[in-house]
C-alpha cells in the first residue's frame, strides 16, 4: 500500500506533524505507526510537562514562543466531536538560580531573551527570598524568572494532537517499524514487524530515543543515546502555593505540584544508558540529589520521597540540541530526535516546521541550523553551560 508520508512514532512529535500535514492538505495519505497505543514507555507521557521560554539559542526561544501561543487555545483548537483536551496549564514561573560562576552566562542569556520580547527578569538573591518567602538560598547570587513559564499535562497534549490528526484524516496503525527502506539514495517506505510493507516517498522518524537504532542500518550515524532519568515525587514542609519551579545551577530541579508536594530530578553524566524503565532507588535521591538541593536551598531540609518513575531522554551527545529536518544524504528521510529532555515542549513548532518542509513550503521559523549538516560536519550548536536541563 502506498502513502504520501509514513510517520514512525505516534508520540507528541509525530502526532503534531501528522496534524499539521492534514490541516494543510487533507488530501494527503498520512499513516502514523505507533508500536504501543497505551504509550506506556513513551517519553511524551513520562515527561514532567514543563514548558519554558528560558533558552539561550534563538531557535529554541522562538520555538517556545510558538508553543506558548499554541497552548493558550489548545483545547479549543484540538477539540473533536468526541474529545476536548484539557491540558491543565499552570504558569507558576521557572526560576533558574545562578551562582557567581554562572552569573555572566545567565545575564547573557537574559539579554537575548529580552531582545526577543520574552517575559524574563533578573532577581538578586535577597529579592528572590523576599518574593518567595521560605525559599532560603545559600551560595546563590540571583536568578532569572520567567513568569509565563509553567507546566501542562503532556498526555492531554498528545491526545489532542492525535485525536485531531485522526479526525482530519490521518491513519494510525499499532505496529512496529523494523526497517526503513531506501533505493538509490532515497527512502521508499517501511517494513513492519507484522510483515507488511508500506511504500512512501517520505518517511519521518519521530521515535525519540529509539530513532538512532532505527536509522543506523541506512548509514545514518546519529550521536543520540537513550538515557534513563528518574523523577521523584517528594513531600516537603515547604508550601507550594505561589512558588515557582526552581532550577539549580547544577541541573537539580524542583517543580511545585500541590499540598507541599514537589517533583524533583537531576540529569547527570552517570545516568544509565539503555531501555530500562526501572526507577533508580530512593537512595539516589537521598545520597545524591538531596544534598545538592539542600546545599543551595536550605529550606528543603525536611522532605520525604513518596514515589518515582523513570523515562528516557534522547540525548544528543554532540551538543544537547535537537536534530530536525531531512537527513542531508537521503532524500525523503526526515528526523526529529536528540532533544535531550526538552522535546515535548517543542512539538508544536517542530511539527509545523516538518510539515512545511514536507509540503515544500517556506518554513514559518527557520530551524535549518538544527538540521543534520552540523552532525556530519561535527559542528555543535550549544546552549551555554547554565542551561543543561
Amino acid at each position: 500500500m502506498s502513502h504520501d508520508v509514513v510517520i514512525v512514532g505516534g508520540g507528541a512529535m509525530g502526532s503534531s506533524t501528522a496534524y499539521h500535514l492534514m490541516k494543510e492538505d487533507p488530501s494527503l495519505s498520512v499513516v502514523v505507526i505507533e508500536k504501543d497505543n497505551t504509550y506506556t514507555h513513551a517519553s511524551t507521557v513520562l515527561s514532567d510537562g514543563n514548558v519554558r521560554i528560558q533558552f539561550n539559542l534563538e531557535e529554541n526561544i522562538r520555538i517556545s514562543q510558538h508553543t506558548m501561543n499554541v497552548l493558550r487555545t489548545f483545547g479549543e483548537d484540538m477539540a473533536t466531536a468526541r474529545f476536548r483536551p484539557d491540558i491543565g496549564a499552570r504558569h507558576q514561573g521557572n526560576l533558574f538560580l545562578s551562582d557567581e560562576a554562572h552569573r555572566e552566562s545567565a545575564l547573557d542569556g537574559l539579554a537575548l531573551q529580552r531582545s526577543l520580547a520574552c517575559d524574563v527578569e533578573w532577581l538578586d538573591a535577597p529579592e528572590i527570598e523576599e518574593r518567595f518567602p521560605g525559599l532560603e538560598l545559600a551560595g546563590i547570587v540571583g536568578g532569572t524568572l520567567g513568569s509565563s513559564d509553567g507546566s501542562v499535562d503532556p498526555g492531554a497534549v498528545l491526545r489532542g494532537y492525535r485525536g485531531k490528526a485522526i479526525e482530519l484524516g490521518a491513519r494510525y496503525i499499532e505496529d512496529e517499524v523494523v526497517t526503513v527502506s531506501k533505493e538509490h539514495g532515497r527512502v521508499t517506505g517501511v517494513r513492519l514487524r507484522s510483515g507488511s510493507d508500506l511504500a512512501a516517498p517520505t518517511v519521518f522518524v519521530a521515535a525519540g530515543a529509539w530513532s538512532a537504532d532505527l536509522v543506523r542500518p541506512l548509514g545514518v550515524d546519529l550521536p543520540v543515546v537513550p538515557v534513563m532519568r528518574t523523577v521523584y515525587v517528594v513531600s516537603t514542609t515547604m508550601d507550594t502555593a505561589g512558588m515557582p519551579s526552581v532550577f539549580l545551577p547544577s541541573g537539580v530541579y524542583a517543580l511545585p505540584e500541590s499540598d507541599r508536594t514537589w517533583v524533583m530530578a537531576w540529569s547527570r553524566p552517570d545516568d544509565p544508558v539503555g531501555f530500562d524503565f526501572t526507577p533508580a532507588g530512593r537512595h539516589r535521591f537521598t545520597d545524591v540529589i538531596w544534598p545538592e538541593l539542600h546545599r543551595n536551598v536550605p529550606a528543603f531540609d525536611s522532605l520525604e520521597v513518596q514515589t518515582s518513575w523513570a523515562g528516557l531522554y534522547d540525548v544528543n551527545t554532540l551538543d544537547g540540541n535537537a536534530i530536525i529536518g531531512e537527513w542531508p544524504t537521503i532524500v525523503g528521510l526526515l528526523l526529529a530526535t536528540g532533544f535531550s529532555g526538552h522535546g515535548f515542549q517543542q512539538c508544536p513548532a517542530v511539527g509545523r516546521y516538518l510539515a512545511e518542509r514536507i509540503l515544500g513550503q517556506t518554513p514559518t521559523l527557520d530551524l535549518s541550523r538544527l538540521g543534520g549538516e552540523r552532525i556530519l560536519e561535527d559542528q555543535p550548536l550549544y546552549e551555554h553551560e547554565g542551561r543543561l536541563i
